[in-house]
């Protein structure tokens, strides 16, 4: 019978690879990364994804009134344009981000990514006063943390 792992050596493996390590200009660039991904994903659905389902309005319609797996492929793949490579663009994001946000959520980051994003705050805090990210950055530290 295999052995169940201790509770509490699991509970110090996700505080160690969580955010507690950080600093907090390091927290808040994570923050800027993850509000940016949703920003980006957002604006695709809008500007790509939205014109990709109109453009497949007649075919989406056929689909909801009799749908078979050969109207689907049909669809998507016998009539391949730019709406098709639209939308695949967009859901592929969209389950690239998803997959990304819930690796960070059940494992948190990995060394790599809180030497980088350490790294990278750093050299925002050393960019000139004027700067709009060092004033993002500072402005934000100065009123939450």
């Amino acid at each position: 019978m295999p052995l169940l792992p201790d509770p509490g050596s699991v509970g110090r493996k996700k505080a160690s690879s969580g955010t507690q390590s950080l600093s907090p200009a390091a927290k808040r660039l994570l923050r800027l990364y993850h509000g940016g991904s949703f920003i980006f994903l957002g604006l695709l659905w809008l500007v790509v994804g939205i014109p990709s389902l109109w453009a497949l309005r007649a075919d989406i319609a056929r689909l909801l009134d009799y749908f078979t797996w050969t109207g689907l492929r049909y669809a998507l793949f016998h009539r391949p344009g730019w709406p098709t490579l639209g939308l695949l663009l967009c859901v592929s994001f969209t389950m690239g981000i998803l997959i990304a946000q819930s690796r960070y959520e059940l494992f948190g980051l990995y060394p790599v990514e809180r030497l980088m994003l350490e790294q990278q705050s750093r050299w925002i805090l050393s960019l000139p006063v004027w700067h709009p990210l060092r004033r993002w950055l500072v402005r934000r530290l100065d009123t939450q943390d």
